[in-house]
């Protein structure tokens, strides 16, 4: 075994009711590093976490944890290296949010001081986002803020070890962002082992530096999320077929289900036109894709980064030739693509004489019942190099019943509330 496995799990064998799910898994990770666990439900992915922790008992196989068999610790011993954050966890008392919090201070009673206790828990609910909680009753949480209690409990233990079991579930998409990222970070400043048991097969391989592919309780792939997440060994796992794509912002694998919805116009999502360009846009087409919405872009000049993102996503993209400004028919042509369209997207791009345009286009596309959202970070007055046209243009669409002003970070979260209220109020009627 390595000197920096953390983890090393060797042929479990774990079932329920004489009934088994884990059929030998084979497994470890390493200090530093995320591995992701991923697999279909029922695959086995809660037990061998679970199995690896002692609470679900093996019928078979062998667990060791820092180069010692798991069972040769002492609870205590033990707790002071593994931090388990289980897929959901009753609130039967109503402590506060601090009080559960420091509960991850319990195992290292008597090594450090009450003092220090205190800062370390204040660090971990920093990072997780719930210092505003802190005198709150845990019972009164929603299931997102509680989940990120029971995760800054987790990181208050300062494990070497980390198991965690749909880490992001009820979190919105900016915590699970966070949290993610939190992970990653914490494994690359603070040597973290952590292991995860995810259900976003592309968080996982954004976030992951190894994936373990599961199903029926036996090892299908094990390798970097780009060797894990090819169609045949996806379709062995989980029944049906994939597009894999290539993420045009991080060079990540990108998984798409055959439904359609890879290709631009064919999604049965809310159908959104984004106007980019110079690589303002790539991000959202990517998150928007991943949540199934239905991408039109343009107008973008050929070969603009933009256009390499929309490609690799298989977008329908209106174009004019490279250096040339927008011109009469191709307008008409991105009029005709986008109409219709629930949203349209106006990223945070620099606009001159060239593409001025585009901003003629959001208005017409506002005047066909299209709602628009406009991304001013940096502020349209840095990125307007038309002396005034473009910002007047865009002041006009800011002033537009229903048009919202984000910052960068709030668009695709926006976008998942707005599409969320159109589906109910489409319900209600």
């Amino acid at each position: 075994m390595a000197s920096d496995t953390v983890l090393d799990v060797h042929h479990i064998i774990a079932g329920y009711d004489r009934r088994p799910v884990l059929r030998g898994i084979t497994m470890c990770a390493r200090r530093g590093e995320m591995v992701g666990i991923i697999g279909p439900n029922g695959a086995g992915k809660s037990t061998l976490l679970k199995a690896i922790t002692g609470v679900q008992r093996s019928s078979h196989g062998e667990v060791r944890i820092a180069g010692r068999d798991r069972d040769s610790y002492r609870l205590n011993e033990l707790a002071r290296i593994v931090a388990y954050v289980p897929q959901s966890e009753p609130t039967l008392f109503e402590f506060t949010v601090r009080d559960v919090v420091m509960m991850g201070r319990h195992p290292h009673s008597g090594a450090s001081t009450p003092l220090q206790d205190f800062e370390i828990a204040d660090r971990a609910m920093t990072s997780t986002d719930i210092v505003h909680l802190c005198d709150r009753p845990i019972t009164a949480l929603s299931g997102g803020e509680h989940r990120r209690v029971i995760l800054a409990r987790a990181i208050a233990q300062c494990p070497v070890l980390m198991l965690l079991d749909e880490p992001t579930a009820h979190l919105d998409i900016t915590h699970q962002t966070d949290i993610l990222s939190l992970l990653t970070r914490l494994t690359r400043t603070d040597g973290l082992c952590a292991v995860a048991a995810l259900h976003d097969l592309n968080a996982a391989a954004e976030y992951c530096d190894r994936l373990v592919l599961i199903a029926s309780g036996r090892v299908l792939a094990d390798g970097a999320p780009d060797e894990v997440l090819r169609s045949p060994q996806l379709r062995d796992g989980y029944g049906t077929d994939f597009h894999i794509l290539t993420n045009p912002i991080s060079a990540r694998p990108m998984v798409l289900p055959t439904d359609g919805r890879a290709s631009g116009m064919a999604g049965t999502g809310p159908h959104i036109h984004v106007i980019c360009g110079g690589g303002t846009g790539a991000q959202y087409l990517v998150e928007l894709a991943r949540i199934g919405c239905r991408l039109t872009v343009g107008v973008l000049n050929r070969h603009d980064t933009d256009d390499a993102a929309a490609e690799a996503l298989g977008l329908q993209v209106v174009h004019e030739e490279p250096f040339s400004p927008i011109s009469q028919a191709t307008m008409q042509q991105a009029l005709e693509l986008a109409r219709g369209a629930m949203l349209v997207l106006v990223c945070a791009t620099p606009f001159g004489r060239g593409n001025i345009r585009n901003l003629e286009l959001a208005q017409a596309l506002s005047a066909c019942g299209s709602s628009v959202l406009l991304v001013d970070d940096p502020p349209i007055a840095d990125r307007d190099f038309t002396g005034g046209a473009a910002a007047s243009l865009w002041r006009g669409l800011a002033s537009l019943p229903g048009a919202v002003v984000l910052t960068r970070e709030e668009v695709t979260a926006t976008v998942r509330r707005l599409i969320v209220r159109t589906d109910r109020s489409a319900g209600a009627g």
